[in-house]
């Protein structure tokens, strides 16, 4: 401990602080809404980890009392500062893969077991934070599958599928129990594939200029024609930023300026809307469920 730094043991000390303007909340998530809100009541600026909260509609309660109070709320969405993944999306936004077909990511080890939420809750919303940014979209309907083979109350593997606009499909691999630790996503298109390995220090990011499309419309089989791209394998330059350290600075810039952050308390909330989706669909056996209304859909249709 640094002598330093001050430290107390009740919260409520930290409230009543006149000097304190802003809060890092670091907590159990089960404890994320008590604590955001009293901060939020108290006047304070909250940087929360992720998720926002685990339930909807405490969620939207924090980005109302957020919006009436003038403070910025700030959500530890890391991977959105991740250098790697800010190329990703230059990439994307560019048009280098042409049309997105689909995304995958792997997110797995033999733990860390955490008692207050379960993998799902824990390890998806990075992922699905990272889909949500590169495509600048939500997702539409959700389904997923999940079991808990540790403790009954959590599940410690789940396989979870999105359905975004514009028939982009995105695949989540969540686990605690595998021994293949994997930090990988990737994002597929009609004319490159892009590579995300968190764990490859050499190489974070590989653009594959590699895909596959129509040449020309057709209306026969014997018109059909594929066109396929076979090109370089490119390793971009990344800058060696810390994307926590991103994140602190942002949240810092947005209390001075009065902007809100990338990850703000919005962007907060859509993740949580998605999760709460996924733990749904899980518990009715992998049932798709429609963010937009609310609702379990029997058939998983086109959007």
């Amino acid at each position: 401990m640094l002598p330093s730094i001050r430290t107390c043991q009740d919260f409520s000390e930290l409230l009543t602080d006149d000097k304190l303007d802003a809060l890092i909340i670091a907590v159990p998530a089960t404890l994320h809404y008590q604590l955001t809100k009293l901060a939020l009541n108290a006047g304070k600026h909250v940087l929360v980890e992720k998720p926002l909260a685990l339930q909807t509609g405490e969620a939207e309660e924090l980005v109302r009392l957020a919006e009436q109070s003038g403070k910025t709320l700030m959500v530890g969405h890391t991977f959105l500062y991740n250098p790697a993944v800010r190329k990703m999306k230059d990439h994307v936004d560019r048009g280098t893969l042409g049309k997105i077909y689909y995304m995958q990511a792997a997110r797995t080890h033999l733990g860390l077991i955490r008692t207050d939420v379960s993998a799902v809750w824990d390890l998806a919303p990075h992922d699905i934070s990272i889909f949500n940014y590169l495509l600048g979209k939500q997702p539409l309907r959700v389904s997923a599958v999940g079991m808990a083979h540790l403790n009954p109350k959590f599940e410690d593997v789940a396989f979870l599928s999105l359905v975004y606009p514009d028939q982009i499909l995105g695949n989540v691999h969540i686990s605690w129990v595998d021994s293949n630790k994997q930090r990988q996503v990737a994002i597929i298109g009609s004319k490159a594939r892009i590579f995300f390995d968190d764990l490859n220090l050499l190489e974070r990011l590989r653009i594959f200029e590699k895909g596959v499309s129509l040449d020309r419309p057709y209306e026969s089989f014997g018109e059909f024609q594929l066109l396929l791209r076979d090109g370089d394998i490119i390793s971009p330059k990344i800058d060696p930023e810390e994307p926590l350290r991103n994140v602190c600075l942002e949240f810092v810039r947005c209390i001075r300026t009065g902007e809100k952050p990338l990850a703000d308390g919005q962007n907060g909330l859509e993740l949580v809307r998605a999760m709460t989706a996924v733990q749904q669909s899980i518990a009715l056996g992998g049932a798709p469920v429609d963010l937009e209304v609310g609702v379990v859909k029997p058939v998983l249709q086109r959007p």
